[in-house]
């Protein structure tokens, strides 16, 4: 914020960088000395006299060592340098799965103590050592294990976004990392308290959890054919 503001940038300027880039940045934890950033962006001036600012045309952002762009197109979203959307899509299901076994259900009795506890996810029942994909682009937020969770991985996608995996035989990815959607996270088992193998899975907005079968998906919709020829003429 500081650096943005002593560049020059009005407040929501800076703002608007952190929407663009906030599928590929968590800009509360991911931000380090040596980032760096460039932008792009329009004055209003009405008879030679600035008047503000208009849209942001394109941005770059650095961080940890990795570079992202950001175009904005004729319509006002944003896409990389390719046509790919900056605001990122979901899997529906994180698994190539036999059946649920449990639904999410907010006075589900507990199968293990019998008592009524929310179950806040999905589980989804396949065989022991199926790859468990990450739902969507993000930053692993906790690799780790305890009791009740067994192998367990939580991923960040956005300020808003968070999915949990939970009860894996074996976990693919380090806290801190980051995963593209579709990556293999871990291997599905029966690992903490459970009565028998499956993934538990949670989706979380804003901090509170949602069914992650009927939960409405952010769509990004990535630019095809002429369109995207179209769009990185324009970018260039």
């Amino acid at each position: 914020w500081n650096a943005a503001d002593k560049a020059g940038l009005t407040a929501n300027q800076i703002m608007e960088i952190a929407g663009i880039f906030g599928w590929d940045i968590d800009f509360a934890l991911d931000i380090r000395q040596g980032d760096s950033f460039s932008v792009l962006f329009e004055e209003r001036f009405v008879e030679g006299e600035p008047i503000g600012r208009g849209n942001i045309l394109a941005a770059t952002f650095t961080n940890l060592g990795e570079t992202f762009t950001a175009v904005r197109s004729k319509s006002g979203q944003y896409f990389d340098q390719e046509g790919r959307a900056m605001r990122k899509a979901f899997l529906r299901s994180p698994i190539n799965f036999r059946y649920v076994s449990s639904n999410f259900n907010p006075r589900r009795l507990h199968p293990v103590t019998g008592r009524v506890k929310a179950h806040r996810g999905t589980d989804y029942v396949a065989p022991v050592g199926t790859p468990t994909w990450a739902a969507g682009d993000g930053v692993v937020m906790k690799s780790g294990y305890n009791k009740f969770n067994g192998n367990y991985v939580f991923i960040r996608h956005s300020s808003t976004y968070v999915t949990k995996y939970l009860h894996m035989t074996k976990r693919k990815v380090k806290t801190g990392q980051r995963v593209k959607q579709g990556q293999t996270v871990g291997t599905l088992g029966g690992t903490g308290r459970v009565t028998g193998p499956h993934l538990h899975y949670e989706f979380l907005v804003n901090g509170v959890h949602k069914n992650p079968r009927t939960v409405k998906l952010p769509q990004a919709q990535s630019l095809k054919g002429a369109a995207k020829a179209q769009f990185k003429k324009h970018a260039s």
